[in-house]
């Protein structure tokens, strides 16, 4: 189904927000690109540049703006060369709470904020979490990344805007950074030796990034029909380990599973065994289910060398 909507983007430039931006053009939507980097963008495609996510400059470039939906992707934190504090709570909590704030003047049909399911301590589960369950509060990244959205919801719930946080679990596919796991391992068996893994007991939820990209568009359409405030999991629900992960991609490559060196390096000490969220919220209010099965989503993901493939053609930078 199509949909003519203008819709403002953070973050478009990254993995997921790449993903997105695809999708709304195919849906017929007028799309605007709210982002730090000068990156060439598709023709169809207003590009608003704010250096350093600066309120003044934000506010200059979106004043007399009205956009129907907005979706925040943009984060400080998901690579691992950024470490910055400071930085971390400006983007992830500042800039988000002054985008709420901004777009509730032009009363938005939908504003949907990316979340991540790092927002919820997960030290000691066993299983995947739901909505409720607590959040993180010692870790930088996690507690930055929960502080905005909390924000973000009060805002919306003072302003009466439809608005939802999608916490997300585990999102893989094409143009994912290089130093993730499923680039690592395509990466890693094109050579002779073995990839070096943890032990890989570690279970992790998979899910593919077009079931995560249609997550975000089925929420948005369910906030103009149901508007509300609301905190949801985007994830399949069904975790497995790192080790199943891995062999399944070795399968799919025709490498030998002895290639794959589990126990070549420790565990980190501060690696959740389980990282996975209950989608039951997201697929009763939206109507969401996750279509792509694993061993589908690493094919598309791959080729037969083992080469990670990226339809997009930028780099990941999320």
């Amino acid at each position: 189904m199509t949909m003519a909507r203008s819709v403002l983007v953070t973050g478009g430039n990254g993995f997921i927000g790449r993903h997105l931006v695809r999708r709304l053009l195919a849906d017929g939507c007028e799309v605007a690109l709210l982002q730090r980097s000068p990156d060439a963008v598709d023709p169809r495609i207003e590009l608003l540049r704010v250096d350093g996510f600066s309120p003044k400059l934000m506010s200059d470039l979106l004043a007399g703006r009205h956009f129907d939906w907005v979706v925040h992707l943009a984060a400080y934190g998901v690579r691992p060369e950024d470490r910055d504090v400071e930085e971390m709570f400006r983007i992830n909590v500042d800039v988000t709470r002054y985008l709420v704030e901004r777009a509730s003047s032009w009363c938005p049909r939908a504003i949907v904020i990316a979340g991540s399911g790092s927002e919820y301590n997960l030290d000691g589960v066993d299983g995947p979490v739901a909505e409720n369950h607590p959040l993180e509060a010692f870790k930088p990244y996690g507690a930055s990344k929960a502080a905005g959205p909390l924000c973000a919801t009060a805002i919306g719930c003072a302003r009466a805007i439809p608005l939802a946080v999608c916490r997300m679990f585990g999102v893989y596919g094409p143009g994912e950074a290089p130093h993730r796991l499923l680039p690592s391992l395509a990466s890693g068996v094109r050579g002779t030796d073995r990839v070096p893994l943890s032990p890989g007991l570690q279970k992790r939820d998979f899910l593919f990034v077009e079931d995560a990209v249609e997550a975000l568009v089925k929420v948005a359409r369910a906030l103009e029909a149901k508007p509300r405030q609301l905190i949801l999991n985007v994830g399949t629900g069904e975790p497995i380990s790192v080790r199943e992960f891995a062999e399944r991609v070795a399968a799919i490559l025709g490498v030998p599973v002895e290639r794959m060196g589990f126990g070549d390096i420790p565990m980190r000490p501060d690696e959740a065994m389980v990282f996975s969220g209950i989608p039951a919220k997201l697929s009763a209010y939206a109507g969401w289910q996750p279509e792509v099965g694993l061993d589908e989503g690493i094919r598309r993901c791959v080729d037969q060398r083992g080469t990670c493939s990226s339809p997009i053609g930028r780099r990941s930078q999320r």
